[in-house]
């Protein structure tokens, strides 16, 4: 039940020792000022009882302390001590220097079970809006940049064996809320057979734990449950299980987190855990969107979703979209030009770019006749739809057209024919080289700096890097506080800056005019 709004009061004595203590231009004092958290009271008002209970710790209240973690990295634990001590958080909280503290637990439960995933994302959106009132972000922007990082899993990484052995034992006390004589059963064949393999290499050990593992499965699959959770863990050893074969993509790196998955962040470098994918206003570098998923997933995929999410929450169609080359995908470009955005975006070289040959950039496609035309002026309309998960058409050149054409040698080392993919976004693509070379570009590429510098102010200043939790939902928790304290502290020194810029203004002295 929530108590009664504007319940707690700073008493005069502790006002003024706050003012003595806490600076004018302290951070906590400019967010206070520039910041309006009371709709978090009116959102968070359907997750209390009207009626029933014991009253609850104001929701604004415990945002502010959500908040406080955040703007300082520290933990729940962490939060509450430096509180008890720290007259700015005091005063920042509404608290006398005699009030007493919620316990840490009381954070966790407000955050997972009074807020939750879907109202963290209202939060975001209320405080961009905030940003939209204050003319930080205009009704047309002019430009948004796009960009990820990663979020690197609270979980430790084990090798295959541990990993089976682990969704084994997860498989076994799962099955005993179901069937405790069959889970006794299982228990006393796996510490049998863990005795038998002592001394053999991880290599011999592997086998027979995999039969073991799949004989769970196949009794798991065969109990009925009414609670889907309980099957939760024989699902995963099943997808571990599954993700021991050569061609298994999206494997399971840990039971402990289901979702972390294992991503590149460069040919030799790997990650283990999620992305943080975000996009910001150029002028203002408030973080407009934010959508986290697990580590191999590919940036590009996110494009369309993170401008989407922008238009929806706050019908602003955005003027023009920048990005490097992980999100040059022929559906981005070609959303992009749907919507009247200019799309700034580096290209991605293809492999014929890198060899020298001609590449499809270099061949007229004629949509209404479906044909291709080459650089020596050679036409076909043989083709075929593209396999290989392409969205486009394979048009073949035949050796009596190659033979004797001059420009061979540029176009192919093959003996037989000429093949030339042409994507479904042919003139898309076409359109982005395009513009790839046009001066609007080049500006655009020269700030796509300012989004690497809101990543490491999340993950320098904000604990960004690794994840507090675990899961993609908390995660997604994580990353959406960590741009809340950024955005809150971005808005808060422009709005500063803005006042105190204009308080320069009037204080100038026109009198000698």
């Amino acid at each position: 039940m929530l108590r009664k709004e504007n319940s707690k009061q700073i008493s005069a004595l502790d006002e003024y020792y706050y003012d003595k203590t806490v600076p004018n231009n302290h951070l906590l004092r400019q967010i206070n000022r520039t910041v309006d958290f009371s709709f978090v009271r009116i959102l968070l008002s359907d997750r209390y009882s009207k009626h029933r209970g014991c009253p609850a710790e104001e929701p604004e209240f415990m945002f502010k302390i959500c908040l406080l973690e955040y703007l300082y990295n520290l933990s729940d634990v962490q939060v509450i001590e430096h509180i008890r001590v720290n007259l700015a958080y005091r005063w920042f909280l509404g608290l006398n220097i005699d009030d007493s503290l919620p316990d840490d637990t009381t954070i966790s439960y407000f955050r997972v079970n009074r807020v939750g995933l879907d109202k963290f994302q209202q939060i975001f959106q209320h405080i961009i809006n905030q940003c939209i009132e204050h003319g930080l972000i205009k009704a047309k922007p002019k430009r948004a940049i796009i960009d990820s990082t990663h979020i690197v899993a609270d979980a430790a990484v084990p090798t295959w064996l541990t990993l089976v052995r682990q969704a084994l034992k997860s498989g076994i006390d799962d099955l005993s809320l179901v069937n405790p004589v069959k889970a006794a059963y299982f228990q006393q064949r796996y510490e049998q057979l863990w005795k038998e393999l002592k001394g053999k290499t991880r290599d011999e050990k592997l086998p027979p734990i995999l039969k073991l593992a799949n004989e769970l499965v196949e009794f798991g699959e065969s109990v009925p449950s009414e609670d889907e959770n309980e099957s939760s863990a024989i699902l995963i050893l099943k997808k571990v299980i599954a993700d021991r074969t050569d061609t298994a993509k999206d494997r399971i790196i840990s039971i402990v987190d289901p979702d972390a998955r294992t991503g590149r962040k460069s040919d030799t470098r790997t990650i283990q855990g999620y992305k943080d994918h975000i996009m910001i206003d150029e002028e203002s570098e408030i973080i407009t969107a934010v959508k986290v998923t697990p580590a191999n997933a590919e940036d590009g995929d996110q494009l369309t979703d993170l401008v989407t999410q922008f238009y929806k929450n706050h019908n602003i169609v955005l003027k023009e979209v920048s990005a490097d080359k992980a999100y040059w995908f022929g559906k981005n470009l070609h959303f992009l030009y749907e919507n009247n955005i200019v799309a700034s975006i580096s290209v991605m070289k293809t492999k014929q770019d890198l060899t020298g040959l001609f590449t499809p950039n270099n061949f007229t496609f004629d949509r209404e006749k479906m044909q291709v035309t080459c650089p020596n002026g050679i036409t076909t309309n043989k083709f075929k739809k593209s396999k290989k998960n392409r969205e486009g058409f394979e048009f073949r050149f035949m050796k009596s057209q190659c033979n004797n054409c001059p420009l061979r040698a540029q176009c192919t080392t093959s003996k037989t024919v000429r093949s030339v993919y042409i994507s479904n976004y042919y003139f898309d693509l076409k359109r982005g080289r395009a513009h790839y070379q046009t001066e609007k570009y080049k500006e655009a590429r020269k700030n796509r700096w300012l989004i690497e510098r809101r990543h490491a102010d999340k993950v320098r200043n904000h604990g960004l890097r690794r994840s507090r939790y675990r899961g993609l939902k908390r995660t997604s928790i994580h990353a959406l506080m960590s741009s809340i304290a950024s955005n809150i502290k971005r808005m808060s020194k422009l709005i500063f800056e803005k006042q105190n810029q204009n308080n320069r203004d009037e204080s100038v002295d026109f009198s000698y005019l």
